[in-house]
């Protein structure tokens, strides 16, 4: 029994089995969420994503794949596969739907990897398996390989798409000479209509404020001013004349003037560039504090960025004096902004159906999402058993912890949110994997099963009613967590094989946790009566 309370409370994690797993991973600042990896290895680039109902549909950027991630798993069949370029800024660039119609903007090739045709955005429909009937609805320049765009949105049955200047600059750019059409703009693209937008030198983020109706996009600088724009219809970027806000009115009324389009300065402006991506608002009953902000991610930094809009919806409030100009100056504090760390090269924010924050990291390949910290800690006890008892599920909702409102297991708990989750989430699987596929593991955890939660709920309560006591928790558990690790280096291919592994682990806690502190205390004590003699 001693042992058995030994592996319960002292899973751990030594740096020689488990240094792949101490990456720090993505942190905001709002104690009251937490950042789950919601799917990973997803390879080639993901760019954007769209939800289909609860499924998700994401691209792949460099093989002209888009991949079906349904109830929270990578499905290994691609559910559309078309020929792309895939150089530069080019490939599989922008997605979204209405209903079961979806929209793809990609660069067409004859063959992967190939020569650049055009961009092309087409519409699809939704079977629940694939996507069929494809129709063409609009084919763009791609002379060249950078500022392609490819973000798409919708609102109101209005789909829209962006694209950069890609090489040109004629009047769409704000110069007074003729150039190729269907560039530096925002197009409506089903149902066709007239441009929205131009004098965009190129965005990867556009989005509609769902209470207003008003479209906003990021906005990407030359060598500096990155941009964030509340874009209403006829609105003029000032690319290639203007970015970030404007020197003066002389020069704003010196733009050669195309069409009824106006020039309004940028609602935001970084002078050092960020690379700002996607951009989104948050319309959700589960995260009702965020009604008012808006989110930004960024490529070059990881960062996510939280803007409080003001009381009409149409720009940005700011406490610090230094961004009351609308302009983060390189040696001005960004922490009013900041909201979260450590997300690699973000390429797409959106909310899902759900009510929950899901973001595109390009560099991680995986997709975040923002989560209440309540819900998420109940959730990993509820969705896996405790990782430390490697509860299968189905025992884990026979057992007697409690359900939402309180109980589960104490590892989960204390790991949630924290370096440790990714070695939880290892040790999930280890547990599906490895142990699970044995006659004695499966024994053993049945059994397990019923002594440790006869204990957990009662101490994951006091976590959550104690930070402290959490993080007490939370350090006792981690050698355990490590020595656990071990058995994702082992081929386990019979029951005595795993019997042995599994002495070894507890004979190696036994050492951590009694035998190593027994020795030290005879030293201490020996080197105390030493003095004392």
């Amino acid at each position: 029994m001693l042992i058995i309370l030994v592996l319960c409370l002292s899973l751990g994690v030594l740096p020689v089995f488990a240094e792949h797993l101490a990456q720090a991973g993505p942190k905001i600042n709002d104690d009251s969420l937490v950042v789950e990896v919601y799917v990973k290895g997803i390879p080639n680039n993901p760019t954007s994503m769209t939800f289909v109902g609860n499924d998700i549909l994401v691209l792949q950027r460099y093989d002209g794949l888009v991949r079906l991630i349904r109830d929270g798993s990578l499905q290994d069949r691609p559910v559309l596969d078309v020929a792309v370029a895939r150089d530069g800024e080019r490939g599989m660039l922008g997605i979204t739907s209405i209903g079961t119609t979806v929209y793809v903007y990609f660069t067409a090739s004859d063959v992967d990897s190939g020569k650049a045709i055009e961009n092309r955005i087409y519409k699809y429909e939704w079977n629940g398996k694939d996507l069929v009937s494809p129709i063409l609805l609009k084919t763009l320049p791609s002379d060249n390989y950078y500022h392609n765009g490819g973000a798409m949105t919708n609102f109101d049955g209005q789909v829209y798409a962006v694209i950069g200047d890609n090489g040109n600059y004629g009047r769409l750019q704000n110069r007074a000479t003729d150039w190729k059409n269907d560039t530096s703009v925002i197009l409506r693209v089903d149902p066709p209509g007239p441009y929205y937008a131009m004098g965009i030198r190129n965005s990867f983020g556009i989005t509609f404020d769902p209470q207003t109706g008003n479209l906003w996009d990021t906005e990407n600088g030359d060598d500096d001013n990155d941009e964030i724009n509340m874009v209403p219809e006829n609105f003029n970027s000032g690319w290639i004349e203007i970015m970030g806000p404007a020197k003066n009115q002389t020069q704003t009324d010196l733009l050669p003037k195309y069409g009824n389009f106006v020039y309004s300065d940028p609602e935001f402006t970084w002078q050092k560039p960020v690379a700002p991506t996607g951009i989104s608002f948050v319309k959700s009953d589960i995260l009702k504090d965020y009604s008012d902000d808006v989110f930004v991610g960024d490529c070059n930094n990881g960062n996510l960025y939280r803007f409080k809009l003001n009381s009409d919806r149409t720009g940005f409030v700011f406490e610090s004096p230094e961004l009351s100009d609308k302009v983060l100056n390189t040696d001005e504090s960004m922490d009013e902004i900041l909201f979260g760390t450590g997300f690699g090269c973000m390429t797409d924010i959106e909310v899902g159906p759900d009510g929950l924050v899901y973001i595109v990291s390009l560099s991680d390949e995986k997709i975040y999402r923002l989560v209440p910290k309540v819900m998420a800690e109940q959730s990993q006890s509820d969705k896996g058993g405790c990782l430390i008892a490697m509860v299968p599920k189905v025992m884990a909702e026979q057992s007697n912890h409690k359900s939402v409102t309180g109980g589960g297991c104490l590892i989960a708990t204390a790991a949630y949110g924290t370096e440790l989750s990714a070695q939880v989430q290892l040790l999930r699987e280890i547990r599906d994997n490895v142990l699970l596929n044995t006659e004695s593991g499966t024994t053993f955890m049945a059994g397990f099963n019923q002594f440790y939660y006869s204990f957990s709920p009662e101490i994951a309560d006091l976590e959550r009613q104690s930070p402290v006591f959490r993080e007490i928790i939370k350090t006792a558990i981690t050698p355990m967590l490590s020595t656990l690790s071990i058995l994702n280096y082992a081929n386990v291919d019979s029951e005595y094989e795993i019997l042995g592994y599994g002495i070894g682990i507890i004979l190696l806690n036994v050492a951590m946790y009694f035998v190593v502190p027994a020795i030290l205390i005879i030293k201490i004590r020996q080197h105390s009566s030493k003095r004392n003699n």
